[in-house]
């Protein structure tokens, strides 16, 4: 039996449950279609990184989403290293609260970013060496492993930063170095330039990732970020653009790609489907819908007309969610089952909040 094409869509349940019908009036009868004739199955929330954990069948402890995320990235060193996630971000205040925020992808070119590393680099080599592979994905390669642990950005950003501020043995030296480096960053060129511009500046980082993937928060990993290696790997191909997801690809022997529906049709393919994942995280309902939109056309669309045709036999889909998780199953049955009617995205019972 031919393998199955594997969907991963973070961010395909809407986070807000008290949002009235949040796809009303999009034209989604392709999701619908999947959705009445699949085995559906909701599941308790569950990470992005815990899913692909689990679809990869890598498990334990043994890396931390840092070195998972920049293994991940464009030209990534494989070999083994202390790692933290030291990410640009914009921090103000609200309600008399210092909030972050994190910078679209667009918002920080890569000349600024080179110029802001280099700066940092030379007053803090001492902590490890700072790198941007992606102008908004900054990296710390340290020189020892850190006794602290760390808030994922996701969690804090929005949120009061003293409630996420790191915690542990060393919690007062990095706090220290982290008000250093606002100095720094704040009396730079490029902010300067920014401010006069009026964009929003790069006034702090924001380090995470030394906690294993689907670790508790503020649990972390002692010694090594190392990297396991599996023996088979679990896919044909690949295809995804987030580097924690192509992190996971290589760690089992796959070289990602990019999304690409013809190739994903032959089935045995994992693919990921990441353009409802930060508006659904920054509960961006206009931005959400125009993404599912264009998911319907781009993917949906060509997905069902191929099951029905029988080209793709078999369809998973994994909807990992902070409310809740989703998954769908499709075989060769589904074209058959008539008596199955479509099912609209918001009339999955989903949990109820209490």
């Amino acid at each position: 039996m031919r393998k199955p094409l594997t969907l991963v869509v973070p961010g395909l349940l809407w986070p807000a449950p008290l949002t009235p019908r949040p796809t009303q009036a999009l034209e989604l009868p392709a999701l619908a279609w999947l959705l009445g004739r699949g085995r559906r199955t909701i599941t308790p929330p569950c990470p992005f990184e815990r899913e692909l954990a689990r679809l990869f069948d890598i498990h334990g402890d043994e890396i931390s989403l840092a070195a998972l995320r920049r293994r991940g990235e464009a030209h990534a060193s494989a070999s083994a290293a202390h790692w933290l996630c030291a990410d640009p971000v914009h921090l103000s205040i609200a309600s008399g609260n210092l909030l972050l925020s994190e910078f679209a992808p667009d918002e920080i070119d890569a000349a600024e970013a080179t110029a802001l590393v280099a700066a940092l680099n030379e007053l803090y080599g001492d902590i490890g060496e700072f790198s941007a592979p992606a102008p908004t994905r900054w990296y710390s390669r340290l020189t020892e492993p850190p006794a602290a642990a760390f808030s994922t950005l996701h969690d804090a950003a929005g949120r009061p930063m003293q409630h996420f501020l790191p915690t542990g043995e060393e919690a007062r030296r990095w706090q220290r170095l982290l008000n250093e480096i606002q100095v720094t960053l704040h009396n730079h060129p490029v902010n300067a330039a920014r401010e006069a511009a009026g964009r929003r500046i790069v006034n702090s980082l924001w380090f995470w990732g030394s906690e294993a993937y689907g670790a508790p928060p503020h649990d972390f990993v002692a010694g090594a970020n190392k990297h396991p290696e599996h023996p088979r790997p679990p896919y044909a191909m690949v295809q995804a653009t987030d580097p924690v997801a192509r992190g996971f690809a290589r760690l089992a022997n796959i070289e990602p790609a990019a999304p690409q529906l013809d190739a994903a049709l032959n089935g045995d393919v994992l693919a990921v489907l990441d353009a409802l994942a930060a508006p659904a995280r920054h509960v961006d309902l206009d931005a959400w819908r125009a993404a599912l939109a264009a998911l319907e056309k781009d993917w949906f669309a060509p997905i069902a007309c191929a099951l029905q045709s029988g080209r793709l036999q078999r369809l998973q889909l994994f909807a990992p969610g902070d409310r809740c998780g989703f998954k769908l199953a499709l075989g060769g049955f589904a074209r058959h089952a008539f008596w199955r009617k479509p099912l609209a995205l918001d009339d999955l019972p989903l949990p109820v909040p209490r």
